[in-house]
């Protein structure tokens, strides 16, 4: 058998050594932890001839049969679907163990159980969910719900053997590169233990006949959906917050959080499609964690209904704005995705202010940055930012604007700032001069982008600038004048390692 894991990409089922998988995660060193759960600790496996992995090691729980064990991950290996995240390979052996006992040592065997999963760059879900004021956009946070729920539906209606999750939570959502969610975790309650407590899932995400009566059935996964759409849409701090009050309110509040940050961007027609379509959701969501489970929807009605709410944007103006939002970069994870400069009113002029800006690198390579401003004289910076950031460490940088008069436009479509990204060796753009550090860069970039294959090779991002104007006498939260305000030199930036 070949142990390059580029073979693992194999149709059939496969069986990995765990000499290899050992070499992969360099002996399972803490460096390699991407994330740990009830099943046990997951590892980057990372190869020179083949594909970044994902190495869960499963705790030792119980003694499983080769029979059963090939079958489950047989079952597992065939599921096929964008919105699952697919196992590659498996590992199974056993060794002995010299231990000691009373006084003298002794021989034991171990057994070891390996999980080899397709790597996914940016993470689960539960870092990404954020009040409505931050993080994603709308846009993004739909795709991610419609997104898990066409996973869903392919693990309860897409199968000869319907699968059930039972632990659907956003740790167990993980995204890809372009932001794509896809379900982990199912079916592996049968290889480490059904009776084993720390694979029994979170309380919070549980449907209240398992937790009272440990029934089972498809409507406790539609539960954990609908705790996940009202945490995605509202993040944690209003969710935690609606044990008081009713439905309807909440939807209510979420809503009008949701619209008054939309009005800085949309308008007309858009802003009612995507307001009610945000409406809607959460609508949704609260049938799916109704008491009685009866009353649940299947996960058929839900995508049904989420096809419903598409239809209240026009189709020219939801492809105007998917654009807009697309600032994810496969290379880098870029926040906040709009730009958002609060100013204080003072007579017919607004005081500076200034906003950071969070390039995070979870990658291995260098990433070469270009941020370049729309309308550069309106920032006190007025040449384009550059730098690199490197392997994982984020790289933040502070932006300021400058006085602008009380009639500029909360939302100027032609005020934005555009990032280029691209990876670089070891060797590139080192020690730069600062009085040529814009010019440098910018012929760099431009000579990748003439090489063969340069959309794959420099990623680009808008990121749209939004101006919120409030009377001096209101509290904005900061401070956003002169005397204050931090103003960096050029790069404007600050490093820590993640």
């Amino acid at each position: 058998m070949s142990t390059h894991m580029d073979n693992i990409l194999d149709v059939e089922p496969r069986a990995m050594s765990f000499h290899f998988v050992r070499d992969t995660t360099n002996d399972f060193s803490e460096e390699q932890v991407i994330g740990q759960g009830g099943y046990g600790i997951v590892y980057k496996g990372v190869d020179r001839d083949g594909p970044v992995i994902a190495v869960r090691k499963l705790y030792p729980i119980r003694e499983i049969d080769d029979e059963q064990l090939q079958k489950e991950f047989t079952g597992l290996k065939m599921l096929n679907h964008p919105n699952i995240v697919r196992l590659l390979a498996y590992c199974y052996e056993q060794e002995q163990l010299l231990i000691p006992y009373k006084e003298k040592h002794i021989f034991a065997p171990r057994t070891i159980r390996v999980l080899c999963f397709e790597y996914m760059k940016n993470g689960s879900l539960d870092q990404y969910i954020e009040d409505a004021s931050s993080g994603l956009s709308w846009h993004g946070r739909y795709q991610i719900i419609k997104g898990i729920s066409e996973g869903l539906r392919y693990l309860h209606e897409g199968l000869k053997t319907p699968i059930i999750h039972m632990n659907l939570k956003p740790s167990n959502i993980l995204l890809d590169h372009n932001m794509i969610p896809k379900i982990a975790d199912f079916g592996l309650r049968r290889l480490v233990g059904e009776g084993n407590a720390r694979c029994m899932g979170t309380i919070a995400y549980m449907s209240p006949e398992f937790i009272e009566r440990q029934i089972i059935s498809h409507k406790c996964d539609i539960y954990s959906l609908g705790v996940i759409i009202i945490k995605l849409i509202t993040g944690e701090r209003l969710y935690s917050g609606h044990f008081d009050m009713s439905s309807d309110r909440f939807i209510e509040l979420a809503h009008e959080e949701w619209r008054e940050r939309l009005q800085k961007t949309l308008n007309g027609m858009s802003l009612e499609g995507y307001s009610q379509q945000i409406k809607k959701c959460l609508e949704i969501a609260f049938k799916c964690v109704e008491l009685d489970r009866h009353e649940r929807p299947s996960i058929g009605d839900i995508i049904d209904r989420l096809n419903e709410t598409e239809t209240l944007i026009p189709e020219e103006v939801r492809a105007v704005h998917t654009r807009i939002d697309s600032t994810h970069s496969e290379l880098l994870e870029v926040h906040p995705q709009e730009l958002y400069f609060p100013f204080m009113l003072k007579g017919r002029c607004e005081a500076m202010s200034s906003c950071s800006l969070q390039l995070k690198n979870r990658g291995d390579n260098r990433v070469a940055f270009m941020l370049v401003a729309s309308n550069p004289d309106r920032y006190l910076t007025r040449k384009p930012l550059c730098g690199i950031v490197p392997p994982r460490c984020v790289y933040t940088l502070s932006l300021t604007m400058l006085q602008q008069t009380a009639s500029t436009s909360s939302s100027d479509s032609s005020d934005f700032f555009t990032l280029y990204t691209t990876a670089v060796g070891q060797h590139d753009l080192l020690d730069v001069p600062k009085d040529v550090v814009s010019v440098e860069y910018d012929y760099f970039f431009k000579k990748v982008q003439k090489m063969p294959g340069a959309r794959d090779k420099v990623q680009v991002a808008t990121l749209k600038v939004i101006c919120d104007r409030r009377p001096a006498t209101k509290s904005i939260g900061r401070s956003s004048s002169p005397e204050l305000g931090i103003y960096f030199g050029y790069p404007a930036r600050h490093e820590a390692w993640i």
